[in-house]
């Protein structure tokens, strides 16, 4: 309310909700929409709940385990449909955007713009109630930044406005007297036509997530609407289909669920890791010293799991990195391994992907190959390759540990080594379970990982 007034607004004047949540989840601050809107009399009475208070169940869930994260790694959410629960459990449909203030990975507040839906709904009923043929239907259609198809009953595509030729790749010219099943439709999705046609028919509206197909193959995550289009004698005639891309908000999920995953992975691992820096540790130290650098380790560890999830400023040095990851586990300056290469910095990203790439490799050296036994060695280095354009190359190779072993399954680590660090990369590794050792190599252009 302060920093509202401070530019010369005054919040309770705003036509959309505003609501402020602090850390713990507590609401601060309200304006008079939103308190109009829940059926509140004052700021006092909102300030004794917490934001999911007045959120339904489901969002409540949705919350906690998508925004919040959300907020978290990116610091802001825009778009989400929600729906807002009264004391008296009555509900009514949002858009919200949110966006956090955060301070060395933590929440320190979050401020949230809440937006009835209400007038998207009535724009779907009012292309249901308007005739196909109308002026003010093509206007609504052809102007709306949501794709928005037309279907007769037998299937056939009478409308396609310029937002659906962006989002599926196909003209206008194109798409009109088409199927919309063996245009848009995914195979797998085939079946389910007929029934989602059933329920349009009764007059039903079918809101969902969906895939859908794009002109080159590609598919799509959509939020799509469909409705029913009844003639002049109120039969029915068709349907109107309205798609908006999603593609960003998936792509947002995906992230955070790899994230989880490699949270869940290094918990599970987190004893064993303990067990072998103590091992390791007092191989090189006795009495008093040994608490001091099992210590020194532990930390090490703990800031090495702190530059995974968030790395600092926008560029670090690949020995530096490399170092880093050594160090939980192993001095990088014990005889047992040898980290050498040209300057090289990478960028916040790559960083990620790389520095979690040789965590990995580290653990799994310590735990089963080179670095598990006292006469084993492991050379991690890298090199420039003069090519059209230059490439760099990273090289681990293991020596006079115990016998390789070629494992059975692949789990997380050889996703972070592979396929997530070459998608990130956009390079190639391979691995050799060798008789002597195992190795392993990235080859990435040099330009992808420094800009």
């Amino acid at each position: 309310m302060t920093e509202a007034i401070a530019f010369g607004i005054d919040p309770d004047l705003w036509p959309c909700g505003l609501v402020v949540m602090n850390e713990t989840g507590q609401i601060e601050l309200t304006n008079a929409t939103l308190r109009e809107w829940l059926g509140i009399d004052s700021s006092d009475q909102c300030q004794s709940l917490r934001f999911v208070d007045v959120l339904s169940r489901a969002g409540r869930i949705y919350f906690e385990t998508h925004l919040r994260p959300l907020l978290l790694m990116n610091g802001h959410f825009a778009e989400i449909s929600m729906d807002i629960e009264r004391s008296d459990g009555t509900r009514f449909g949002v858009f919200m955007n949110g966006r956090a203030t955060l301070s060395n990975g933590r929440m320190i507040n979050a401020h949230f713009c809440v937006f009835k839906n209400e007038q998207r709904r009535s724009f779907e009923r009012e292309l249901v109630a308007k005739r196909r043929e109308s002026d003010e239907f093509r206007s609504l259609v052809r102007s709306s930044p949501q794709a928005i198809v037309s279907v007769d009953m037998d299937l056939i595509i009478h409308a396609w406005n310029p937002a659906a030729e962006d989002l599926f790749g196909y003209t206008e010219a194109e798409a009109i007297g088409e199927r919309f099943d063996s245009l848009l439709v995914t195979p797998e999705d085939q079946e389910t036509v007929a029934d989602d046609l059933l329920h349009i028919a009764t007059g039903e509206t079918l809101r969902s997530e969906a895939v859908q197909l794009h002109k080159d193959g590609r598919r799509l995550h959509v939020e799509k609407s469909i409705a029913a289009i009844n003639d002049k004698t109120q039969e029915y005639s068709g349907f109107v289909a309205i798609f908006s891309d999603i593609s960003a908000r998936k792509a947002s999920e995906a992230k955070i669920q790899v994230l989880l995953e490699e949270i869940n992975h290094r918990s599970k691992n987190l004893l064993s890791v303990i067990q072998v820096i103590a091992r390791q540790t007092w191989r090189l130290y006795k009495g008093a010293d040994f608490f001091s650098a099992f210590n020194n380790r532990i930390a090490s560890l703990t800031s090495n799991q702190d530059m995974l999830i968030s790395s600092k400023g926008s560029n670090v040095d690949l020995e530096s990195l490399a170092h880093a990851q050594f160090a939980h586990l192993i001095d990088p300056e014990d005889p047992q391994v040898v980290i050498s290469g040209p300057a090289v910095h990478l960028s916040k990203s790559v960083t990620q992907a790389i520095g979690m790439a040789i965590f990995e490799l580290v653990t799994n050296a310590a735990k089963y190959g080179a670095l598990s036994k006292e006469a084993g060695a492991v050379t991690l280095s890298w090199k420039i390759n003069d090519m059209p354009s230059p490439m760099l190359e990273i090289s681990w190779i293991e020596t006079d540990g115990p016998p390789v072993i070629v494992p059975t399954r692949k789990g997380f680590g050889y996703q972070v080594t592979g396929p997530l660090l070459e998608g990130v990369t956009s390079g190639q590794t391979s691995r050799e379970y060798a008789t002597e050792g195992f190795r392993w190599t990235l080859s990435a252009p040099l330009d992808r990982l420094t800009q």
